[in-house]
């Protein structure tokens, strides 16, 4: 095959933002960049021929979103190729290459980064930690709610720390995408899926009474495996947080009515009283009564 010539950038309409080396030696240890800081970005449109080749790799990892076309990457042996919805996170230090496909050029979105905490990261999102790269698939529609491209957004404004720590944080709310696509893919995708839909009717319906094992048996897992997927998914275990969707519509219902707090336990689901006034003072900390009383807004 004959390959059409190596392109590293230039590609008409691209977007390429390289934070400049002082600005990075000046902000690396602020408390707010030090765990993650993005050091370029840039979306490449139609980019024929556009071909990288790093045999010692690089010293930031890499994610790279395809938008239209075609392409693939490489590390090691292993060489995934890239379609319209598909994302690859090629880690720091790690020798790699990637490009577009000579028939259909592709037009990408992509970011370079480091910090603390993209060891985490990679643990949360990658299935094989052993792996020189991973790849995730959003499907052809959803590419662009990934919001990548609002990294590259905010560093063509500036330099300055506000900009460079909403770089970070839009590149944090993808990853966050990117872990509930990870966690909701593959052979896991249906006891994740049902699992939350346990969990959308405890927050649609808090006031009914749930038993746990009636819980993992509607999700269709042992009590074990449901714990741990609906810990996952929402940060608590299923009856801590029943017990604080009910805490929650209890407080709107303190805030919008002049409903007794006796009769807003039994309406939230709570038979006792004083076990409500009890777990609502743990999970607000304070009274229901004080709250009443508080000033909000």
């Amino acid at each position: 095959m004959v390959h059409a010539p190596v392109r590293r950038e230039g590609f008409a309409g691209q977007h390429h933002v390289v934070v400049p080396l002082p600005v990075r030696r000046s902000t690396a240890k602020h408390p707010l960049l030090e765990s993650l800081c993005v050091t370029d970005a840039g979306y490449f449109p139609e980019a024929e021929g556009h071909r990288v080749e790093r045999p010692q790799g690089a010293a930031t990892h890499l994610i790279i979103v395809c938008l239209h076309g075609e392409g693939w990457a490489r590390s090691g042996n292993r060489q995934v190729a890239l379609a319209p919805g598909d994302l690859v996170w090629l880690p720091a230090d790690t020798p790699h290459a990637y490009g577009s496909s000579d028939d259909k050029p592709w037009s990408i979105v992509w970011a370079h980064f480091t910090g603390r905490e993209t060891t985490a990261w990679i643990h949360e999102l990658s299935s094989d930690k052993t792996t020189r790269l991973f790849e995730l698939s959003f499907g052809h529609h959803n590419a662009t709610t990934l919001g990548l491209e609002k990294v590259y957004a905010e560093l063509e404004v500036g330099y300055s720390l506000q900009h460079l720590v909403a770089a970070s944080t839009a590149l944090r709310a993808v990853f966050c995408r990117m872990m509930e696509r990870a966690n909701s893919s593959g052979a896991a995708k249906t006891a994740a899926e049902r699992t939350a839909t346990v969990r959308d009717e405890i927050i649609n319906r808090p006031s009914r009474r749930y038993r746990l094992k009636e819980l993992a048996a509607a999700a269709g897992l042992s009590v074990p495996h449901f714990c741990a997927l609906f810990k996952k998914q929402t940060g608590y275990a299923p009856i801590d947080f029943l017990i604080r969707e009910r805490i929650r519509v209890s407080c709107r219902l303190l805030d919008a009515t002049s409903s007794t707090i006796g009769s807003i336990a039994t309406e939230v689901g709570f038979e006792d009283p004083y076990y409500f006034s009890r777990c609502f003072h743990r999970v607000m900390g304070t009274s229901p009564r004080n709250y009443r009383k508080m000033i909000k807004g």
